[in-house]
């Protein structure tokens, strides 16, 4: 099964954990500081690729002209149609496709966007080509993603990540994502991360973890706790709820004039 297969059987599955509101995923805090230092403009149109509800794109929406959410998963984009006709948003269109090779012409776009996807991606390169691409010269590029928070745990933290979802492929190192920016020839204009706070069984249900993977990540998070091997995740107890953190970040380019 190919990379693009397994994201959207997982996806298909996990889409009936999103709250008829459409706020799973949709932290107003946390938009809010994924949008602070992207340069936006009344007349823009924007791409959020890997859309899957459409959170990203339902928060840029005010900001822009028109805004359409690209996905692979026809009951992500399901959902997000629905919430978008519930909040009455009217400059959002959802369209089906991958992000490997979108359908759209070249420079169609001020804005492009992905958020919380490229860690299920085979590789980010292919990716942030086509996001290239389909930008028009001197136009925005924001990746917000998980990065390995250690490099000397990385392999484990991949394996963990990898254990509760099995569509994650790989999260990048620090730096990688800028990497690549300057590769595609981008100026990265900013490169911001934010510490993210998850509790153990709500990640696992959410993901729909398999029981004995959820047994083995759980069995490793006790082990750590009284000094084991580490998993790579920062796992801590709160209020006796077992907890761990992710490393997210927001990262903006500016495509060739």
């Amino acid at each position: 099964m190919d990379t693009v297969e397994k994201n959207r059987q997982a996806f298909t599955g996990q889409s009936e954990g999103f709250s008829s509101d459409g706020d799973t995923y949709a932290d107003a805090e946390e938009l809010a500081w994924m949008l602070e230092e992207l340069p936006v403009s009344p007349g823009a149109k924007a791409l959020d690729i890997a859309t899957g509800t459409g959170e990203f794109a339902r928060a840029l929406s005010p900001m822009v002209g028109a805004v359409v959410g690209l996905d692979a998963t026809d009951a992500m984009m399901e959902k997000g149609e629905k919430f978008v006709e519930q909040a009455r948003i009217k400059n959002i269109n959802f369209k089906k496709g991958v992000v490997q090779d979108m359908p759209f012409g070249d420079a169609s776009f001020d804005i492009v966007s992905c958020r919380y996807a490229f860690h299920h991606f085979a590789d980010p390169k292919p990716v942030i080509s086509e996001m290239v691409r389909v930008c028009k010269p001197g136009g925005h590029v924001i990746i917000v993603d998980i990065i390995i928070p250690d490099e000397s745990t990385a392999v484990e933290n991949n394996y963990y990540e990898w254990l509760c979802d099995q569509s994650h492929t790989r999260a990048l190192h620090p730096g990688e994502f800028e990497t690549c920016f300057r590769l595609f020839g981008m100026e990265v204009i900013s490169a911001r991360t934010r510490v993210l706070e998850n509790e153990f069984v709500e990640w696992m249900d959410f993901s729909l973890t398999e029981k004995q993977h959820r047994e083995e990540i759980l069995r490793a998070v006790h082990a750590e706790l009284k000094g084991g091997p580490k998993t790579g995740l920062g796992v801590y107890e709160k209020d006796s709820v077992l907890c761990f953190n992710q490393l997210g970040l927001s990262i903006v380019g500016r495509t060739p004039a």
